[in-house]
């Protein structure tokens, strides 16, 4: 009965339902879990220290995230689409080519490391030095990802996600417990997934089929590196922006209410991964169709899911992260209108963008709205604090979502 009834929907929107309903199941899985494995760490953090040090710790993180962009972010998307078109060596390039260009970011954090500590924060100042070291690592080895979304191994993806996170994790809050220092926390944190993540990039070696080279992909992972750019240091430079014109515990308080968000609006980048191996199979126009007819009904979906989180999380934050964080949840509220927005925005990219033709549509994207929503975020962080900082991201999502229409053809301002 169940599978007639996946047939008949499947035939109705011309989908190869029980594809996407399996896939989707690993994918959601996986990162589900992985998620709630991140809940969970941002709970002993709000529970057992200080909204100094969660905030410092997120300052931290987001040095180190911006600086990822000199591990060549772009060669990940290059392998997805060699695989899964039957090019295996190109996975041995590109984390070749990684790992070479990391050696910069190393550099980068550690000057960052050095300047915090002559400055007099030493506890900054050593905690980036720590996060220097393992930099190459932490970034670099997560490309067997990679390798197994192209090969359409969404199990594997999703099961090796999950052990990573569940060990990091688990080693990261027990230290959190018996030590509440920072420094050991970061150091015990970076370890566990550099480590995990090389063992799993061995496993994507050993899985290897063929020896079949893509001598464009490498070239093509760097140019979709520099697109990329603006919204590297986009995703991060809120939380640089609120630790600097702001405080620390203000920076606790916004990184609750954006990780809670945030969780949510990772779904549709899932699905956008999903499509993606199967979509860069298809010729332009069939891909641009399949798009056009999707996006409204992932806007719907989203609609829906956040619409009833936002009546809840007035129960939700507190519960969980205590009445010392209480104030992130009108904030929390504010980013799932966000993500509402922005929901299509991961499948039209993956989908229409990643092609040597569309490249500089894709660059004039992330370049406009990752510009836009910058400068809202220091004018408004300035003028109105955490408030503003948050209307920031919610006005800079919704640019880059009508942008992205515009640019893929889906909506028009000529008459």
């Amino acid at each position: 009965m169940s599978s007639k009834f996946i047939d008949r929907i499947g035939k109705y929107f011309q989908l190869d339902l029980y594809y996407y309903i399996k896939n989707l199941f690993y994918l959601v899985a996986g990162q589900g879990a992985a998620d709630l494995l991140g809940f969970v760490l941002s709970i002993a953090f709000a529970w057992l220290v200080a909204k100094e040090v969660y905030g410092q710790w997120n300052f931290i993180l987001s040095i180190v995230g911006i600086f990822a962009i000199l591990t060549l972010p772009g060669i990940n998307t290059a392998i997805v689409q060699s695989v899964s078109s039957g090019h295996d060596r190109v996975l041995v390039k590109g984390a070749k080519q990684k790992f070479k260009w990391s050696i910069l970011g190393t550099i980068a954090t550690l000057g960052v490391g050095i300047y915090y500590f002559l400055s007099g924060d030493a506890l900054l100042g050593k905690s980036l030095i720590i996060a220097s070291l393992f930099f190459p690592f932490y970034h670099s080895l997560q490309i067997y990802a990679s390798f197994f979304s192209g090969k359409k191994r969404f199990d594997k993806v999703a099961g090796y996600r999950f052990i990573i996170h569940a060990v990091s994790i688990l080693a990261t809050i027990a230290v959190i417990y018996l030590t509440r220092n920072l420094i050991l926390i970061l150091g015990t944190y970076l370890l566990s997934f550099s480590l995990l993540r090389g063992f799993f990039l061995r496993l994507a070696y050993q899985s290897m089929e063929n020896q079949k080279d893509d001598p464009r992909a490498i070239t093509f992972g760097k140019h979709v590196t520099v697109t990329m750019i603006p919204t590297q240091i986009r995703q991060h430079c809120d939380k640089i922006v609120i630790a600097l014109f702001l405080s620390f515990p203000q920076l606790a308080i916004y990184a609750i209410a954006r990780g809670f968000a945030d969780v949510i609006f990772s779904l549709s980048s899932h699905i956008a991964t999903l499509t993606f191996p199967k979509l860069s199979q298809m010729d332009e126009p069939t891909a641009y169709s399949e798009v056009k007819k999707r996006w409204p009904l992932v806007v719907i979906g989203f609609g829906v899911i956040c619409g009833i989180l936002i009546g809840l999380c007035p129960y939700i934050i507190p519960l969980f992260y205590s009445q010392k964080y209480v104030d992130s949840v009108f904030y929390v509220q504010l980013l799932l209108v966000s993500v509402i927005i922005a929901a299509p925005v991961p499948m039209i990219n993956k989908a229409l963008f990643p092609s040597q033709r569309r490249i500089k549509d894709l660059y004039k994207l992330r370049v406009c709205s990752s510009i836009i929503e910058i400068v809202l975020l220091i004018i408004l962080t300035l003028k109105f604090g955490l408030l503003g900082a948050v209307i920031a991201i919610l006005l800079g999502r919704a640019f880059t979502t009508i942008y992205s229409l515009y640019l893929a053809r889906f909506i028009s301002f000529h008459r």
